[in-house]
């Protein structure tokens, strides 16, 4: 079964994606986009879309850099 397809030309300057990442990822992010009645290409602008950003500008789940290497300390 082939996943659903946005409308021709609904997308602005389309590129392809040259990425190559582990094959059980991208076999997980095909089933979520399944699952949501969406291509895996319409999944990823929307997730893009809709990160939640940190006060540095990334996605609040990367860790910060300056918390690298080191062991946590309980904080009074």
């Amino acid at each position: 079964m082939s996943s659903p397809r946005r409308p021709r030309g609904s997308v602005q300057d389309p590129i392809a994606l040259g990425w190559k990442v582990q094959r059980e990822n991208k076999d997980h992010f095909a089933l979520l986009a399944s699952k949501a009645g969406m291509s895996g290409a319409a999944l990823f602008d929307l997730m893009v879309e809709n990160l939640e950003l940190d006060d540095r500008g990334l996605p609040t789940w990367v860790p910060r850099e300056d918390s690298k290497g080191q062991l946590p300390i309980d904080k009074p």
